[in-house]
């Protein structure tokens, strides 16, 4: 299936439901030349063998191909190790000496993410501030607690997804990096909101989660809190677009990263699972 949506096309296939369930995907499509931070290594594929060369008897045949990328690149989530704050990581490990080029991080690492599975909240950032947003808007305590307000509320094991409704510059990869001008996102007082109330994961639908309403001031503080201090996983340029556009707020939420060693982060196939009953 081929259809416009968010800015991008989306080539997903529909996943199945029953009378029961419906199942959103909520990973970005994979493919050469797809927009990425340019800190990290692009997604770069090639097909090591087509049908047709050595082919096998009675006309069978057999394809395969060799990909490439940075972990931090499309849908994905970062390990606790991918930010560290004075050389030390979640639970006060450090990491400076237990890393090396050819062997990752010794702590903190992908390997030590479990699978993310618990109940799932979308907060439509463009719903509850009735526009699109701008690098100028943060989502902090005061809109978390507008938005949850009259909604079922995070509680300990929940995963929240906030949705800036950046995808639709996902085409466009200087303005959805967004370098030169800065990102909406989750405050500080914002991740503080929901840390204090036991969540085990968050993510947005941009690159960089967090608000940057300057690009030329780092902006980690969110990323620090979450990764470093309370061991809260963060998930980065997820559709939440479908989401939004059937005005799902509660599911289910699935994600699973991959037993990557030493990894700093993984790509994610996240789902989100609503009950129809």
């Amino acid at each position: 299936m081929e259809s416009w949506s968010g800015g991008y096309i989306d080539r997903s296939i529909p996943w199945p439901t029953s009378n029961d369930v419906r199942i959103f995907d909520l990973a970005l499509l994979l493919e050469p030349g797809m927009t990425r931070h340019p800190y990290h290594p692009p997604f770069s594929f090639a097909m090591a063998k087509q049908h047709g060369e050595g082919v096998y008897p009675n006309g069978i045949s057999s394809a395969m191909e060799i990909f490439s990328m940075g972990a931090h690149v499309g849908s994905h989530v970062d390990a606790l190790g991918h930010i560290a704050l004075n050389g030390e990581v979640f639970g006060g490990r450090n990491v400076t000496e237990a890393q090396s080029a050819t062997g990752g991080l010794e702590v903190g690492s992908t390997e030590e993410i479990p699978p993310l599975i618990g109940p799932g909240h979308l907060v439509d950032a463009e719903a509850l501030f009735g526009r699109e947003l701008t690098p100028a808007d943060g989502i902090g305590a005061d809109q978390f607690e507008e938005w949850f307000a009259d909604r079922t509320k995070p509680g300990p094991g929940s995963i929240v997804l906030v949705r800036t409704g950046w995808l639709r510059y996902w085409n466009d990869s200087d303005a959805y990096i967004s370098i030169k001008h800065g990102l909406p996102g989750v405050s500080r007082s914002g991740a503080e909101w929901l840390s204090a109330r036991g969540i085990i994961a968050t993510g947005s639908d941009t690159m960089n989660y967090e608000h940057k309403p300057d690009p030329a001031i780092v902006a980690m503080s969110v990323h620090v809190h979450n990764l470093v201090e309370k061991g809260i996983y963060i998930m980065e340029s997820l559709n939440l677009d479908v989401l939004a556009a059937h005005k799902v707020t509660d599911f289910t939420f699935v994600g699973l990263p991959l037993r990557l060693r030493g990894g700093t982060g993984s790509p994610l196939r996240p789902i989100a699972i609503v009950s129809q009953s």
